[in-house]
């Protein structure tokens, strides 16, 4: 069994689920889903980074166009970081 990453529409955190295929994933992905999340928009196997981030127990985060922010230069982090405090008060987060 493969781990597989369920993307939602409105969340930049995958729901991480081992299933056999891409459908099974969907199918015990949404049996996680919350309010809010939105609709299902892909399910990938994850690679072998994600895996090693999956084993650790740490969350999986993938942007719109596939790349994540958890690898990269230090810059790239930085801009990741940067992006995501302007938007906490939009997202309701407190701090």
């Amino acid at each position: 069994m493969a781990w597989y990453l369920v993307f939602w529409r409105n969340r930049s955190t995958a729901t991480v689920v081992p299933a056999a295929s891409a459908s099974q994933a969907r199918s015990r992905a949404q049996r996680q889903q919350k309010r809010g999340y939105g609709a299902i928009v892909a399910a990938r196997r994850a690679n072998p980074q994600d895996a090693g981030l999956i084993r650790k127990g740490t969350w999986v985060r993938r942007r719109r166009d596939g790349s994540s922010p958890q690898f990269g230069s230090a810059r790239s982090k930085a801009r990741a970081r940067r992006q995501r405090s302007l938007y906490r008060r939009w997202l309701g987060a407190r701090g």
